[in-house]
């Protein structure tokens, strides 16, 4: 058995109890990413989207605005997920991931975060494939990145609910282990939430980790938790080593 013990390299192995590919295959690591709250955090941001939300939503089920933000609030604490909730009302996805993409301008809230290069860079010299899995569509998520400054080639897959049904459907893990060409076991997920997104992740098997900035989540489903991205690189390595 062969552990950890400094950071700036990533192990081949580990456990081969875990090991689920033939002893001479080599491993494949990744850290899948969440995007929404996880690689940036704008409460500007998010306000503006509920508007725009809200109004997309009146418009659609022809019910005013008010009635319409109380029939969301109900039906996401009853659903748990805005999908569920857009599904009940008989809204098409695409439409609707479309139509945000059109009403907003992310740049105009979220700034560009020199950190994060550094973040994919560190953990791609250590040996990791680093996916992106957003609830957003992909319109929406492109615009993103580039406020953040972030080109989408820097990822070794991004998966958007354009094209899987959003967590906490199993869909985008399996499709981001699928395209990364990596095991749940040499997995770990990052994200902000943890029920939504922490829990299906690891009852699928995958590690994960809760960024909880404000030191204030209880978590029931992370391997570990951080206050800051940047220390992701340590963390998913310690939690990958057992």
């Amino acid at each position: 058995m062969i552990f950890l013990y400094r950071f700036e390299v990533l192990p081949l192995t580990y456990s081969s109890a875990s090991q689920s590919k033939m002893p001479d295959q080599p491993r494949q690591f990744c850290v899948l990413f969440d995007l929404d709250g996880t690689l940036y955090d704008s409460p500007e941001y998010s306000e503006r989207l509920e508007q725009e939300i809200a109004r997309f939503v009146s418009d659609r089920i022809s019910v005013n605005l008010e009635q319409t933000k109380a029939v969301l609030q109900e039906r996401r604490r009853e659903l748990g997920t805005l999908t569920k909730t857009l599904e009940s009302l008989g809204i098409d996805r695409e439409d609707f991931f479309e139509s945000m993409a059109a009403r907003i301008e992310p740049t105009d809230y979220i700034r560009s975060n020199p950190s994060l290069r550094s973040i994919i860079e560190t953990l791609k010299k250590r040996g990791f494939k680093v996916a992106l899995v957003s609830n957003s569509g992909r319109p929406l998520v492109e615009k993103i990145l580039k406020a953040l400054g972030l080109e989408q080639s820097l990822f070794d897959a991004v998966i958007t609910s354009s094209e899987v049904r959003p967590k906490p459907s199993p869909e985008p893990f399996l499709e981001a282990l699928r395209r990364t060409n990596c095991e749940k076991v040499d997995a770990v997920y990052v994200g902000d939430r943890d029920e939504a997104e922490l829990r299906p992740a690891k009852m699928l098997g995958i590690r994960t980790i809760l960024l909880d900035r404000k030191g204030a989540s209880q978590s029931r489903w992370a391997d570990s938790v951080v206050s800051d991205l940047t220390q992701i690189p340590d963390s998913a390595t310690r939690v990958l080593a057992h």
